[in-house]
């Protein structure tokens, strides 16, 4: 057994010791319905895998919409490791308060996926895990790496089918304005296929710039439509 193995499965213990005494205490349902209904928005958990890639330096990311589950992908440049498992497990307990390109700001905040599924899985290089009762990791057996970083949420949450899952979850894809690319650092690309096939991008080019403003163009295409593009610009200050 390796190093990360065997501290994964030290802290997958110590996480079910602590399911185990909020459901002897009558607590776990209390604290599963405070986490997943801090967000009032349906699929608020989008941006907040936009972040996570963002924090990774990430240029492009893609959701892949099925009618059982949603991928999200990115090519960030960090992968997982012990450190962002915990963080990503826990409640309120960031990684990244005091390093900037870290994963784990998660926070609360990744609770949110709950709404949808309660077997999150993350696939991270050759890192593989499932969390089970919002808390809990566990390793998967070893799967072909693409070296890269890719969540899956399958949509097996008993308080929401699969059908409204998905219907809320193109919703909220669609919804993705042209702005949500203006302020970020690094994603550059944003793609979506929904469960027909149809496939939905936003993609920003920066310019030169001129004077004290920065000209950024966002062009998206909407599932079915001709292509839009937006041009701003925005300014800093010091």
């Amino acid at each position: 057994m390796d190093t990360l193995t065997e501290q994964l499965t030290s802290l997958t213990k110590k996480r079910n010791k602590w399911i185990e005494a909020n459901r002897e205490n009558g607590f776990e349902a209390g604290i599963t319905n405070l986490l997943t209904e801090l967000y009032p928005d349906n699929a608020h958990f989008i941006y907040e895998l936009l972040q996570n890639a963002e924090d990774t330096k990430a240029n492009s990311v893609r959701f892949t919409l099925s009618d059982n589950a949603i991928r999200f992908e990115h090519n960030g440049c960090r992968l997982f490791d012990l450190k962002d498992i915990n963080s990503i497990t826990s409640i309120g307990v960031s990684s990244k308060r005091d390093e900037e390109t870290s994963i784990g700001k998660f926070g609360v905040g990744f609770k949110a996926v709950f709404a949808y599924t309660n077997t999150p899985e993350v696939h991270s290089g050759n890192l593989h895990f499932r969390i089970h009762d919002m808390v809990v990791p566990k390793l998967l057996p070893n799967t072909v790496s693409e070296g890269a970083t890719a969540f899956r949420f399958p949509f097996d949450n008993p308080k929401k089918t699969p059908a409204r899952a998905v219907k809320e979850i193109d919703r909220g894809l669609r919804a993705l304005a042209d702005n949500t690319l203006l302020f970020l650092n690094h994603i550059r690309e944003i793609e979506y296929e929904l469960p027909n096939s149809a496939v939905g991008k936003l993609k920003r080019i920066d310019t030169k710039s001129q004077g004290i403003g920065e000209r950024i163009e966002i062009r998206t295409i909407q599932p079915g439509e001709t292509e839009a593009v937006a041009t701003w610009l925005r300014y800093r200050k010091t």
